[in-house]
């Protein structure tokens, strides 16, 4: 019995056509899905685009000369050379040159008032830059070091409590002599920025130290060579004092916070749907 060819070409345009329909629906899945991705890279390359003008505007306070950036322990130091009465830690009249050159005190003063006013300027535009994204706050963290130099050695006198001392009046000569930083979170519900005090006391790095030959300093801790004053020869100590009263100083640690995941997953979670 003869097979009927003429029934073969219709079967075959059926099957061909049921798989061009499935291949067609398999591709507007796969384009819907491909989209949804695009778009949630986009998403994660706005995000990455914030964070690098983050750090280009916490970068760019380093190009005046009031601070220094050390690359070993990411943190800008505030150049202007302060130096204390014994014992005191107000910036506002208790330098050690207010008792000496009360003109060279005002300068200093002004140098660290202009800046107070550079790390307000960088605050004002990391606001603009995180204004859109509720995913970026800053911490501002003003961080006082000591010398080793000893101060009452007690529970509520000494080195720590020192550096966190001045510190804090660093913060109000800005704030209050100053009048800067009026929009952080302390009173601006709205700000992205926290200042925060700090003191590392005679430890925190950088540090100085005292090698006791060629120039004398350090910033390796393995070259020092008087780990206390108790160490220290008595015809050494005018050295070894010169460069601890380096570490009498502050560094201001612009810190970016990146990140809530929960934040990123609700993008994500609109996009696709």
């Amino acid at each position: 019995m003869r097979k009927d060819k003429s029934s073969f070409w219709p079967s075959y345009v059926d099957i061909m056509t049921t798989l061009f329909a499935i291949m067609l629906v398999l591709f507007a899945v796969t384009y819907g899905r491909f989209k949804v991705k695009e778009r949630q890279l986009g998403v994660l390359v706005n995000e990455y685009k914030d964070i690098i003008n983050v750090y280009s505007q916490v970068d760019s306070i380093d190009k005046s000369k009031y601070y220094a950036y050390d690359s070993l322990y990411l943190k800008h130091t505030l150049t202007v050379s302060i130096a204390y009465q014994d014992k005191e830690y107000n910036i506002k009249d208790k330098l050690a040159e207010d008792l000496t050159n009360k003109q060279l005190a005002d300068k200093k003063r002004e140098d660290i008032r202009q800046a107070g006013i550079l790390v307000q300027r960088t605050i004002q535009n990391l606001e603009k830059i995180g204004k859109n994204s509720k995913n970026i706050k800053f911490l501002v963290i003003i961080e006082g070091q000591s010398s080793k130099i000893p101060f009452n050695d007690n529970d509520w006198q000494n080195n720590e409590t020192l550096s966190f001392l001045r510190a804090s009046f660093l913060k109000k000569f800005w704030t209050e002599d100053c009048g800067l930083f009026k929009h952080t979170s302390e009173n601006d519900i709205n700000s992205k920025c926290e200042i925060i005090v700090s003191g590392s006391g005679e430890g925190g790095v950088p540090r100085y130290y005292y090698t006791g030959k060629g120039k004398g300093i350090s910033e390796n801790p393995s070259d020092d060579i008087y780990p206390t004053i108790n160490d220290v020869p008595a015809k050494q100590f005018t050295a070894w004092k010169n460069v601890e009263i380096k570490n009498q100083r502050f560094l201001i640690n612009i810190i970016p916070i990146i990140g809530n995941i929960d934040v990123t997953k609700e993008k994500f979670n609109a996009i696709s749907e």
